[in-house]
């Protein structure tokens, strides 16, 4: 019996069949997804998670900590198994080059194979991070961007700009 995948977030979207790129990436909010884009990476950056927490959590409504404002939102209620079937069930994968899609975009991009198994549908969570993976290339990333580390960073001016926008980041000095 398989009780779940451990994997990264691009491995996830491989198993699950639901896209982790875009404006739409949290599989848990999925169209309700928190995003900023960027003015001058052009990236998206994922915000307002505070809406995961129980209203009573001490993050929920700390303000300075985070955009300097309250949260008001509540999480969405997780997808069952069923729920997920429903959504993935008539999709059709054709493999291959594809003519791109034109009218309505589905964040699902095809059935798992996992559906197969019988009891796939009745398990809660059915996917999972690999945190230790995650936590690894964030953690590089940071440290490489604070320390200003030549070797260990992937931004540029450009990334730099968008922190100091933000606010997270002083500005250069030349």
């Amino acid at each position: 019996m398989l009780f779940c995948t451990i994997n990264d977030f691009p491995a996830y979207e491989n198993l699950s069949g639901y896209s982790v790129k875009g404006h739409h990436a949290s599989p848990i909010c999925e169209e309700n997804t928190s995003y900023h884009q960027l003015k001058y990476g052009r990236k998206t950056c994922y915000i307002d998670h505070r809406k995961l927490f129980k209203c009573n959590h001490p993050y929920y409504r700390l303000k300075k900590a985070f955009n300097g404002c309250q949260e008001d939102k509540t999480a969405p209620p997780p997808l069952t198994g069923d729920k997920v079937y429903n959504r993935v069930s008539n999709i059709k994968v054709n493999y291959g080059k594809t003519v791109k899609h034109s009218g309505v975009r589905n964040i699902w991009k095809k059935k798992s194979i996992f559906f197969e198994l019988p009891y796939w549908f009745k398990i809660d969570v059915r996917h999972c991070i690999d945190v230790m993976h995650v936590e690894k290339n964030v953690c590089d990333n940071i440290i490489g961007i604070l320390l200003n580390i030549k070797v260990k960073i992937k931004d540029g001016i450009n990334a730099h700009k968008d922190l100091v926008e933000m606010g997270v980041r002083f500005e250069l000095q030349p």
